[in-house]
This record gives structure tokens, C-alpha cells and sequence, in this order.
């Protein structure tokens, strides 16, 4: 399991489609040698996962192992874990361009947000990652997470 940990605000730079990668995350990227990203959708929250490529292809294998590369459940699986994604090579400096639809579905301007999850992180719109950090304190209201 890779290590991405903590929360780092950022900016998605609109004229050119672009985020920087923060300084740990790519560390950790680096560590891995993870020179590809995979970038998709959220299918929980309105926001991108990011993921190392080879930590979600040995995700994909597991979830497909045994399945008959011809069965429907194995092409299901596959149209919704690599056809919907996105694989990214960050420059020198830890940019990469943005693809469109993805920019619009998490709502991209500004400020953004990358949160650490351990096996991947996530890119939010700021104003949607306050709301949903606020959502997740007034559930906490045992203080135990």
C-alpha cells in the first residue's frame, strides 16, 4: 500500500489545463517509481482519485483474477476500471494537463485541494472539499476518528 498522507491546497492554472503534483505526493510517486498516473472520476464523491499506475493495475488484476477475459462480468469490470480512466505522465516538475471532462465533473477552477487517502490521492474543488470535511466533523461527534 503507497503512503499518501495529509492535505495540501494547489491551483488548477484554466488557460492551460493544468495542476502541480505537491512536493510529497510526488516523492511518493517517485519512491514507487510510479512514472504514470492513473486519473478518474470519484465514484463516491465529487472529486478525482490519482492513482500510482502499477498499484491500480495490480488493483485491476485482483479484482479480475480468475474471470475469463470473455465473460461479461470481467468486461464489466474493465469498461469501468480502465475505460473510464485517464493515464497521465507527470513532467519534470510534477504538472500534468487536466482532461477536459474530468476538469468540469469536479468542478476545477482556482483553488483545489489534494488529500492524501494511502493507496491514492485526491484532487478537489476547495469550496466542495470544505463541505465535505465539514460533513465528515458533524459526524464525528464522538471525536474518534
Amino acid at each position: 500500500m503507497s503512503d499518501f498522507a495529509g492535505t495540501f491546497p494547489g491551483s488548477f492554472d484554466a488557460k492551460k489545463g493544468r495542476i502541480s503534483v505537491p512536493a510529497a505526493f510526488r516523492a511518493t510517486l517517485n519512491r514507487l517509481g510510479a512514472e504514470d498516473v492513473i486519473l478518474r472520476s470519484s465514484r463516491f464523491l465529487p472529486c478525482l482519485e490519482v492513482w500510482p499506475k502499477p498499484d491500480y493495475m495490480a488493483e485491476f488484476e485482483r479484482r479480475t483474477a480468475g474471470l475469463s477475459k470473455l465473460s461479461a462480468e470481467y468486461q464489466s469490470i474493465s469498461r469501468k476500471l480502465l475505460g473510464r480512466v485517464h493515464t497521465l505522465r507527470p513532467d519534470t516538475e510534477g504538472r500534468v494537463v487536466m482532461p477536459g471532462p474530468l476538469v468540469e465533473k469536479a468542478r476545477l477552477d482556482g483553488e483545489i485541494q489534494f488529500a492524501g487517502r494511502g493507496a491514492f490521492f485526491e484532487i478537489w474543488n476547495s469550496a466542495a472539499f470544505a463541505e465535505e470535511e465539514a460533513r465528515l466533523d458533524a459526524l464525528d461527534d464522538r471525536g474518534d476518528v
